[in-house]
């Protein structure tokens, strides 16, 4: 039991979306910091410094995930990944002082390649969520299987990928979290499939969702069928909120009557029902995913070890 830990990590859906959130500000900060110091800037210019600070702050938070997930032997998905390196590999032929040009100027050739890509890079962060899930789905699969499908999904192409030895319910998770990450997808005689045609005939389609953002910047999945439900619920906790916080100031103000005390008191609690209906809607986005994966070079070691 303590070899199998020994070679095994505990990885979580969570873990990947704030490995995602803190790389992406890792690398725009030392962007920063380095188009200034390459434009004229000096390292002791309190700018530069406080994003320096920042940037020290962000890698420190950063570095037990990032080790984490270094050592970890695992499946990464990640969508449009060909189209991205393409993109970086052309980026990439331009000296450092045409890229900078380019980033002055917005304009040419280069600007044009870094658009494209930015774009693509900024779907993926915003799926974020979605992909840490797809991540650990297929790391809880036999390594072939879970190779196999993140091939399919990163391509948009490719043979049909056997799933029948899932259950029903795990075979709708894997078809959902497919198609929020864009692939039109089913399980059809038992099998994962990219297929238009086969679409129609399956047995199980992804369901029909909605993204929507809540308060806050989170964003979560709605049953078509359920939009305008959740939409009533959004605007009844925006109505609420308001009359809350204006009563509440009030409160400050003066003494309220017995009446009107009754009625800020029930307003919190109809208040706390919307959330909790909202709550309701985003069951499932609570990031609670995990997976158990190898270390790297532990399938040599035990080898090894027989």
């Amino acid at each position: 039991m303590d070899g199998q830990q020994e070679r095994t990590i505990i990885i979580s859906s969570r873990e990947l979306v704030e490995h995602t959130v803190l790389s992406r500000r890792k690398n725009e900060l030392a962007f920063k910091r380095d188009f200034l110091l390459r434009t004229g800037a000096k390292p002791d210019d309190l700018h530069v410094k406080s994003i320096c600070e920042e940037l020290a702050h962000v890698e420190a938070k950063l570095a037990p995930i990032a080790e984490k997930l270094e050592i970890a032997d695992m499946i990464s998905v990640v969508p449009r990944r060909k189209e991205i390196s393409e993109l970086t590999e052309k980026i990439n032929k331009y000296s450092r002082g045409e890229l900078d040009l380019a980033v002055r100027e917005k304009r040419g050739e280069a600007y044009e390649l870094m658009k494209k890509r930015a774009v693509l890079v900024r779907e993926n962060f915003d799926r974020r969520e979605d992909i840490a899930r797809m991540t650990i789905f297929l790391n809880t699969l036999p390594r072939k299987d879970g190779e196999a499908l993140a091939s399919l999904i990163e391509e948009g192409q490719g043979p049909d990928v056997d799933v029948s030895f899932l259950p029903k319910e795990k075979q709708q998770e894997l078809v959902n979290l497919a198609a929020r990450l864009g692939r039109q997808c089913c399980v059809y005689a038992g099998s994962f499939s990219l297929d238009k045609k086969k679409v129609e005939l399956a047995e199980i389609k992804a369901r029909e969702e909605v993204l929507k953002t809540v308060l806050g910047g989170k964003r979560i999945w709605v049953s078509a069928d359920r939009i305008s439900e959740f939409e009533e619920n959004e605007k009844r906790i925006a109505e609420l909120l308001a009359k809350i916080q204006a009563k509440g100031t009030e409160k400050q103000a003066r003494k309220l009557s017995e009446e009107e005390a009754a009625n800020f008191d029930r307003m919190q609690t109809d208040y706390l029902s919307a959330l909790q209906k909202r709550a309701e809607f985003a069951k499932g986005m609570e990031l609670s995913e995990t997976a158990k994966v190898y270390k790297k070079g532990a399938w040599k070691k035990l080898d090894e070890a027989y």
